[in-house]
């Protein structure tokens, strides 16, 4: 049986994460009210203890860029080690649908 290095697996799921999210960003910046929707997940996670509080100010400098679609997009989509971590604990639970999710991952 082959097993791959841990470093990859981990490169794998974070580009199927973040094939997700340029997903969600898209149906996001269509249909602006999931921005209150995510705020709302956010601020329930952070209260409950779910969430620190660095990674509450990211979510938080994210969603106020939603009226700017370009920094909105460039600001969730960023490949840098920190925010692929933030997106594997998203705030964008629901947006897409069981289907819209697995066309997406049928395509990585």
């Amino acid at each position: 049986m082959f097993s791959r290095p841990k470093r990859q697996k981990q490169a794998l799921i974070d580009q199927r994460i973040l094939a997700i999210h340029k997903a969600i960003a898209d149906k996001v910046l269509c249909e602006p009210h999931y921005i209150e929707r995510a705020r709302s997940v956010l601020t329930e996670r952070y209260k409950s203890g779910m969430m620190r509080y660095g990674s509450y100010l990211l979510w938080e400098s994210i969603l106020d860029h939603a009226s700017e679609p370009d920094t909105f997009q460039d600001l969730l989509l960023a490949e840098d080690l920190r925010t692929a971590s933030l997106r594997r604990a998203t705030i964008f639970t629901g947006v897409l649908t069981e289907e819209e999710r697995e066309a997406v991952l049928s395509t990585c």
